[in-house]
């Protein structure tokens, strides 16, 4: 049997409140909601797509800037 590795961290109440609220219409525990939450993020964010984003408005900042100065 796999061990699952237990994370931890400190949420606004008004988080656990939504948590809650999910949690007593759906009838799922708390900690599947937030597993699912987890799993959303980690498959919709890209952490290269976020980097090459960043990379690509300093590029147009940087031309902008050149142009404004011309």
């Amino acid at each position: 049997m796999a061990v699952s590795p237990m994370v931890g961290t400190r949420i606004p109440v008004e988080w656990h409140r939504k948590i809650q609220q999910i949690a007593q219409v759906s009838g799922l525990r708390e900690a599947d909601i937030v597993r699912e939450a987890i799993a959303r993020y980690l498959e919709e964010v890209n952490p290269d797509g976020v980097k090459g984003a960043i990379a690509d408005l300093q590029a147009r900042v940087t031309r902008l800037e050149h142009h404004i100065d011309c």
